[in-house]
């Protein structure tokens, strides 16, 4: 009848309406929910830029003092190594030069080594493998391996199989008397094989060794203790 009908289409719309009432309130209670989500992570964003900026701070307080560490451990290796060399080439007047950059926020260092100039000669400024012999880039090599040894706190032994071998004949007496103070001074044991017998002047424990060749065919290595 008409008038049921009616009263049914007001009966759909009103159902409708509640319907959309409590689909908005939903969405009212999501928007709320949202903002207050928005307000703690812009909170969170503001409290984590001002940790960033402190970080920043310290951060770079922290490198001006590693820079400043690392600058004063790399005078301390200039001074060690050139007395090493000075102690070995006593007519030559070496110096040993570590010059610290900072390449790419981080630091760098070149090691040259100089020499003063003399009557018959010009001062000179390079780099160890370039403008000097091989003795005294094996010595200043030497002396940067203990000292990386010793910041490491690696064991204190070292092997040098023929790792000497460059210095001249008339620098080996000193550099076995530099050997042998400078392992009693730092505590590193030193196994050092070579050729040049003078070094064995200097050795706390010697031997001399030969080759022999066995009836099979196969060699043998015979050790002669000459010295402790």
């Amino acid at each position: 009848m008409p008038g049921d009908t009616a009263r049914t289409s007001q009966g759909l719309s009103g159902g409708r309406v509640k319907a959309l009432g409590v689909a908005v309130a939903r969405l009212e209670a999501f928007r709320g929910q949202v903002v207050e989500e928005l307000d703690a992570r812009s909170s969170e964003i503001d409290t984590l830029t001002a940790r960033m900026a402190i970080l920043a701070k310290v951060s770079e307080l922290f490198r001006a003092l590693m820079d400043k560490l690392v600058l004063g451990y790399v005078k301390s290796i200039e001074e060690i190594v050139t007395e090493g060399l000075q102690a070995i080439f006593q007519d030559q007047e070496l110096a040993f030069e570590a010059e610290a950059t900072q390449r790419y926020n981080k630091i760098a260092i070149d090691f040259f080594i100089t020499q003063e100039g003399g009557e018959n000669r010009l001062p000179i400024r390079g780099h160890p493998l370039t403008s000097f012999g091989g003795g005294p880039t094996s010595i200043a090599s030497f002396i940067l391996r203990v000292l990386a040894m010793l910041r490491l706190k690696l064991h204190p032994f070292l092997a040098l199989d023929e790792t000497l071998s460059a210095v001249s004949d008339e620098y080996v007496d000193q550099t076995g008397q530099f050997l042998k103070q400078f392992a009693e001074s730092t505590g590193i044991s030193i196994l050092l094989v070579t050729h040049k017998q003078a070094f064995t002047d200097h050795a706390t424990v010697a031997y001399t060794g030969s080759e022999s060749v066995l009836e099979d065919g196969s060699r043998k290595l015979d050790l002669n203790l000459v010295r402790g």
